[in-house]
């Protein structure tokens, strides 16, 4: 398989579209429903179709880029459609995984694999730890070793450290919304070794 060029996967850099001017999209304003953490790991765990509309940057020593993310998600089917756009709306990654087949196309052509970290890694260069992050981005623990430090005041997840593939990663998040029953961030740091994900959510959508 052809190891994509990851300047060419990422058309758009992180200096011309810095995750820290990114806006929220105008959803309705609505105040955090205060609940113990063991109230809202159960809550979470009822959300299976959800999908988010936002931007991510990967930043590693001598590189940075980034692209507008789209990602949907049905934990039930197992199913999930994720797209990465230039700011021109250039379509530069495109995946479609039911179960345990993953499609992936890229500059044109058309990838499979059963082992989507190593098929993204394999075309672009990137470590994106997707299967992990469905749950990280709602908050919530991959497996039971991984430790959450909650925000005194509000009980909202603050970091949370896991150790996935046998690698430490750190997650920080900030920004929450009541987006429905679910109080959850837009804003996450996401950290391993030298990598930086960053990631700035403008809508969830929950179904």
């Amino acid at each position: 398989m052809t190891k994509f060029s990851k300047t060419a996967f990422l058309l758009l850099t992180f200096t011309t579209l810095m995750l820290a001017g990114c806006t929220t999209s105008p959803q309705k304003t609505v105040p955090l429903i205060k609940q113990s953490t063991e109230q809202r790991l159960a809550k979470l765990a009822q959300l299976k179709h959800w999908r988010i509309n936002g931007k991510i940057a990967f930043i590693e020593a001598n590189e940075r880029n980034s692209a507008t993310l789209l990602w949907r998600v049905n934990e039930v089917e197992k199913t999930q459609q994720l797209n990465l756009t230039s700011y021109l709306g250039i379509n530069v990654l495109q995946l479609d995984s039911n179960k345990n087949h993953h499609l992936l196309q890229v500059d044109g052509k058309t990838y499979q694999d059963t082992n989507l970290e190593a098929l993204i890694f394999s075309l672009t260069g990137l470590t994106l730890p997707t299967e992990a992050l469905s749950y990280w981005l709602k908050g919530l623990p991959y497996q039971e070793a991984d430790v959450i430090t909650a925000h005194p005041a509000t009980q909202l997840p603050e970091t949370l450290s896991s150790y996935y593939n046998n690698e430490l990663w750190q997650v920080n998040y900030a920004h929450y919304k009541q987006i429905d029953d679910f109080s959850l961030a837009t804003r996450f740091s996401i950290r391993k070794d030298d990598l930086l994900i960053k990631i700035s959510v403008n809508k969830w959508s929950i179904y």
